[in-house]
């Protein structure tokens, strides 16, 4: 097919390397906005909730996010969406998140997995891109459960490195725990608990019941089988059939 000279110029000129950029916003803001979330929503939701005209809608926080700096026609925004208003703790936290970041690009990005690195190289500038809000709404959760996970890491490092399994797959236990970590896994609709006995030796199970980190509990179960703790190399109990009581 023959080409002008025209045509191949507005070719070269569309296929130009050179993109408009980005629009981006304040990377303080944003986490504030982020943190004006966690706050309101008591942690982080990940989807939307709509209830009945009684109740008030529970916005995710990262649609939350990203409608605060919505910068198209306000009728596409939903009628019942109020912005947060982000308060001097919010920035508090804000001050403290970054900090957190900062540490892990002190010691080097080279160790991290990837979903810590993306997480760190999202708030790494002054500014972030809006597409990569919903990445931002959930910094202050992940640098909760960060910090959690490092103290905790510790803590077993430090108090059960020498823990001992409870016994041999299918044998029956009964035992005093206290609950030292709590992880919700929506696909199985129930939390992952890691626990120690008061001899210092972990165990884990599944239960569909919440039960707060710190709490102790009377537990009776059988023994499915002998691992490792996944933060640090000690030995742990996976339960089954478990059945957890007052103290």
């Amino acid at each position: 097919m023959y080409v002008t000279a025209k045509e191949t110029y507005s070719r070269k000129t569309f296929n130009h390397k050179d993109k408009v950029p980005l629009k981006t916003v304040s990377t303080q803001e944003a986490l504030a906005l982020a943190c004006a979330m966690q706050r309101i929503n008591k942690g982080y939701v990940k989807d939307t909730r709509r209830f009945s005209e009684d109740n008030p809608t529970i916005f995710s926080n990262k649609e939350a996010v990203k409608f605060a700096f919505w910068n198209g026609h306000p009728d596409h925004l939903p009628t019942d969406y109020t912005k947060p208003t982000p308060t001097e703790e919010d920035y508090a936290q804000v001050a403290d998140i970054l900090r957190w970041m900062k540490r892990y690009v002190m010691l080097g990005l080279g160790d991290l997995d990837s979903f810590k690195s993306e997480m760190i190289e999202s708030v790494s500038q002054d500014t972030v891109a809006i597409n990569n809000l919903g990445r931002v709404a959930f910094i202050p959760e992940f640098v909760r459960r960060d910090k959690h996970e490092t103290s905790l890491t510790k803590e077993i490092r430090v108090e059960y490195r020498d823990s001992q399994y409870l016994g041999k797959e299918k044998d029956a236990i009964e035992t005093v725990i206290t609950i030292l970590d709590s992880r919700y896994s929506a696909h199985w609709e129930s939390y992952n608990y890691t626990a120690v006995t008061p001899e210092g030796n972990l165990v884990s199970f599944m239960n569909k019941f919440e039960h707060a980190i710190g709490s102790m509990k009377r537990v009776k179960a059988k023994i499915k089988a002998q691992t490792k703790n996944k933060l640090f190399d000690a030995n742990e109990t996976r339960l089954n059939y478990v059945k957890l009581y007052k103290v």
